[in-house]
């Protein structure tokens, strides 16, 4: 195998601690070896060093992996595991999966998941037909729209100008899939256009907004221009109030991405806890992951309920009226959960439709 040192040093450096286990949502759903990142490792120890082939079962042991990025501060050794999964399949990439993990499939599929979320979800947005309510801000601002944000939450919203940018796909779903020369030209593309704006670039995406800071920018200061759209929503109720026109409960279930990504999740729960006649109360595992990780639950169904059932569990353990979050999939996970289990009282939104349907109004 045509595997780079580094990579291969990183399988190495495991030293088989287990430590992984304690945060590893896909080894707390399966309890099996082959899914713990020690496990993996000792399989590709063996890839590498020319005793095991790139089979099915080796290939699947590898998928069963979130992308959740949990298991990169919990490591003792630094080992950035993900990196290691994406290296590995790229060296096993086939002519055909090429093929259909390239771009012109990638719309396909985006395509289909949003008719068949539509067709599950039929729920429209709850800011439909709301009066825009814009301000100048003190810098442009361009709004990165992931292709699943697209799908899923097309009516994002603020309470300023912005303008929608015209970008790729984040590029973190040919990534992960390991075709790694398709990611490196989105990625190219990506960061010459952000090079070339001026001011901030506005995202409503954990996933996109992790993707993008890893990008290698000419320029090192360009990432101090990303932003997560709470940033603006912190600024902004310096000088406004956020009301609620009824009493509401709500929590927030926090994206694994959106911890990677830089943004602390108390800085969420600040903007809800000001917010009049909103009561925010805390998941009692609010960092803990709903399972669908992009397209992980098509693939792996079955983990993915384990994992949203035990998200729900503690959704409605917190008595609230409303769970908020901050992606797109975990959205759907958090709607597919509370339907399965028939629950009409609570309602899951994103929480940037949720901010922009309650009412603005300056401070004296």
């Amino acid at each position: 195998m045509n595997i780079d040192k580094k990579t291969e040093n990183d399988v190495i450096k495991c030293s088989r601690c287990g430590l992984c286990a304690e945060i590893c949502p896909v080894y707390k759903a399966k309890c099996t070896e082959n899914t713990l990142i020690r496990g993996k490792f000792l399989q590709l120890l063996g890839l590498i060093r020319g005793e095991l082939k790139w089979t099915k079962r080796l290939k699947s042991s590898v998928d069963y992996c979130l992308g959740c990025e949990k298991c990169k501060t919990q490591c003792p050794s630094g080992i950035e595991a993900i990196g290691v999964f994406e290296k590995i399949r790229y060296e096993n990439l086939t002519f055909f999966e090429k093929i259909f993990y390239g771009e012109f499939f990638l719309k396909m599929k985006i395509f289909a998941l949003k008719c068949f979320y539509r067709a599950k979800h039929p729920v429209k947005s709850i800011v439909l037909g709301k009066k825009h309510y814009v301000e100048k801000f003190n810098k442009n601002l361009i709004h990165f729209n992931g292709c699943l944000s697209k799908c899923i939450n097309p009516d994002f919203r603020l309470p300023f100008e912005f303008i929608r940018g015209d970008f790729e796909c984040c590029g973190i779903p040919f990534k992960s899939k390991g075709n790694l020369d398709v990611y490196r030209a989105v990625e190219a593309r990506n960061a010459e256009m952000i090079e070339n704006t001026d001011g901030l670039v506005v995202f409503n995406c954990a996933t996109c907004l992790s993707s993008v800071k890893s990008y290698k920018f000419n320029n090192p200061k360009t990432k101090d221009r990303l932003v997560f759209y709470t940033e603006l929503y912190k600024n902004f109720m310096q000088t406004h109030k956020i009301t609620s026109k009824r009493p509401v409960k709500v929590a927030f279930h926090n994206p694994c991405h959106l911890k990677s990504a830089g943004i602390q999740l108390s800085d969420i729960e600040n903007i809800l806890k000001n917010i009049e006649n909103v009561t925010y109360k805390s998941l009692e595992n609010p960092d803990e992951c709903c399972g669908f990780g992009g397209d992980f639950f098509t693939r792996h169904p079955r983990t993915a309920d384990i994992l949203s059932s035990k998200k729900i569990d503690d959704v409605i353990k917190t008595n609230v009226d409303i769970i908020l979050t901050a992606c797109p999939t975990c959205l759907w996970s958090l709607k597919y959960g509370l339907n399965k289990r028939k629950n009409r009282k609570i309602k899951a939104y994103d929480l940037a439709e949720f901010l922009y349907s309650l009412d603005f109004n300056k401070k004296e």
